[in-house]
């Protein structure tokens, strides 16, 4: 019989912050990387097992042939084994559910381990008050004990009422060792009223959203600013993005139809100059839709996406569909003469099929007055 371990909170959100145990003495943070270096040969070595044998794939735990041979190759306990291999799994199942050009065996190049309440426990610090919490570590870890203190980020979790999990992700990186607490927290019931909204994600303006909110409208500029190879400017544009989130305001929307920029950058090597490619790099689109998911589903919103074809050569009013009707920035419709910004325009094309309950406007009516989306409503 095989064991299945399931999360206590089950369909619970999950949050992560991350902190650098920066108290660390030299000897306690040379055994964790040892450990760790030992973790990630011990998971590569799993990776390559699994990937060869189909067979493998079929349950949740690898069985005892598979354990015992871990354990013995790089000396660790059977439960650390296990954990290992349930990690393996996890990436090999990924990797096998991309396209079929993508599936090359995966290889783990960062010292990361996920560990559960099998090897660690998360208590209050018993001594003087210069420390919060601290992590026991036992079952094949390094024992001893890792002393933290609370940041204000993980301070915003515990005032909105996120629950400490008890597991973390501990690893080390060229900043020194750190770990991952994991919060989590009860989904709230989906909103049944409000307002249906359509967003453009652009480069122009991070977020253009069908009620006339411009998310990120000048960070462009910003971007145009920074030098070629600014250190940690990566980290700074993620950090302005943070910031313009707080500025949506999503209190009266109950549907957000976004457009779906899944492989967007795909076969688009060599059509930009080097500039173009690099300020396209700071272009993200991808954790813009995460940090948005994570948004309504904290909000109790539906996020529904849609195909993101003619939505900026379509007319919302009219209906008509012309690449003439774009032009930059600007927008111009050549049937009825609406003019609009062309972020926006999208934008109200992308809230017509959240209204209709479509996925692209192929499926939409061609109306050739929008007072007729009412019928939608």
């Amino acid at each position: 019989m095989i064991k299945k371990y399931k999360r206590v909170r089950s369909g619970w959100m999950r949050r992560t912050s991350k902190l650098y145990l920066k108290d660390l003495n030299n000897g306690k943070e040379e055994i964790l990387k040892s450990f760790l270096n030992l973790y990630q040969n011990s998971l590569n070595y799993t990776i390559s097992r699994v990937w060869s044998e189909q067979n493998v794939m079929c349950s949740d735990l690898l069985d005892n042939t598979f354990t015992h041979a871990i354990s013995e190759r790089f000396d660790i306990t059977a439960r650390l084994a296990q954990c290992v291999g349930k990690q393996a799994k996890e990436i090999v199942t990924s990797q096998r559910e991309k396209s079929k050009c993508k599936q090359r065996i995966p290889k783990v190049k960062s010292h990361t381990a996920h560990l559960d309440s099998r090897f660690i426990t998360i208590e209050e610090f018993k001594g003087d008050g210069y420390f919060d919490m601290v992590i026991n570590t036992s079952s094949g870890l390094p024992k001893m004990i890792i002393p933290f203190n609370w940041t204000s980020h993980t301070n915003k979790f515990r005032k909105d009422g996120w629950l400490l999990g008890n597991s973390i992700r501990l690893g080390y990186d060229s900043k020194g060792v750190f770990i991952d607490l994991i919060f989590e927290k009860a989904k709230p019931p989906l909103k049944q009223e409000g307002t249906i909204v359509g967003i453009d994600r652009g480069y122009n303006i991070v977020l253009a959203v069908s009620d006339g909110q411009r998310i990120g409208d000048g960070l462009k500029a910003t971007i145009k600013k920074g030098g070629k190879k600014r250190k940690g400017y990566h980290h700074f544009i993620e950090t302005e993005l943070n910031r313009y989130f707080n500025k949506f305001d999503t209190s009266n929307i109950k549907l957000i139809a976004l457009e779906n920029l899944k492989n967007v950058k795909a076969n688009k090597r060599g059509k930009f100059s080097r500039n173009i490619n690099r300020l396209l790099s700071f272009w993200h689109y991808a954790k813009v839709g995460k940090r948005l998911e994570q948004l309504c589903e904290e909000e109790g919103i539906v996020l529904s996406l849609k195909s993101p074809s003619y939505t900026s050569q379509r007319c919302y009013v009219c209906g008509n569909i012309d690449k003439k009707n774009r032009e930059g920035e600007k927008f111009q419709c050549l049937r009825c003469g609406n003019a609009d910004n062309a972020d926006h325009n999208a934008s109200k094309n992308l809230e017509s099929l959240g209204l209709a309950g479509v996925y692209s406007l192929r499926l939409l009516p061609n109306f050739e007055d929008r007072n007729r989306l009412l019928y939608f409503r």
